[in-house]
């Protein structure tokens, strides 16, 4: 994984007395270190709260379910699945994140920081996912090692959201530079990786799983146009 986006995300840090409020507060505040304040007037609760319930009926899970996240960050996906009655799990490359995650996670099963393609894989949970973490991955080599150690730690669906979709690469840095000052130079070394969707539907038939890209819509978020989601299950 790129060393800069690992700094990047480790300077993460939550303002003071942000994870002790009331939970909507919590909540947000972890989504903010996310990244979900890069641009716009930012994205609703209730937006978020939209996302959450469409994401836990197509990973088919509920109260008394378990969920684990790749690529969790501070653990905003799993905080609202733990609040739920869920028991959760999660990992991410950033152990400045993972130490916000921490905090306000309550007895999570697991809870460490790591790469993707290395996650373990004896604990296994009813659902895995990701959300906006395969874009930061070097390869498709890499990204299909991660797919199969999720399939191994899950007893159900995968999913993974947030996906550059290759066919948008164009209209995204076209939108990026109309809107950031100096892109190019400003993210320099820190690519992206944009993917077709016929990684997945490959990887999916090699494993005898049923694919299907859902569409997702985050109500405010500016990146919403340029990606796609893809869940897996076993047939």
């Amino acid at each position: 994984m790129n060393d800069k986006w690992k700094a990047i995300w480790n300077r993460r840090k939550p303002a003071r007395g942000k994870l002790s409020g009331d939970w909507q507060e919590v909540f947000l505040e972890l989504k903010r270190l996310n990244g979900y304040d890069v641009m716009g007037d930012g994205i609703s609760l209730d937006a978020f709260l939209e996302q959450d319930a469409q994401t836990r009926e197509l990973l088919q899970v509920s109260a008394g379910s378990s969920v684990f996240e790749v690529g969790c960050g501070t653990g905003a996906n799993i905080y609202l699945m733990a609040r739920s009655g869920m028991t959760i799990g999660g990992t991410d490359y950033a152990e400045g994140l993972i130490e916000t995650a921490r905090k306000v996670l309550p007895s999570p099963t697991e809870l460490y920081s790591g790469e993707a393609d290395t996650i373990a894989t004896e604990q296994k949970y009813d659902a895995v996912f990701s959300n906006g973490v395969f874009p930061y991955f070097p390869d498709e080599e890499y990204a299909a090692r991660v797919l199969t150690r999720m399939l191994e730690k899950s007893r159900g669906p995968i999913g993974v959201m947030g996906l550059h979709d290759i066919e948008k690469r164009a209209d995204y840095l076209a939108f990026r530079r109309a809107n950031i000052p100096n892109y190019d130079e400003l993210y320099k070394d820190l690519d992206r990786h944009f993917y077709e969707h016929s990684f997945f539907e490959d990887f999916a038939a090699a494993h005898n799983l049923r694919i299907v890209f859902p569409e997702m819509l985050l109500e405010g978020y500016w990146n919403t146009p340029f990606i796609f989601n893809c869940f897996m299950y076993r047939k």
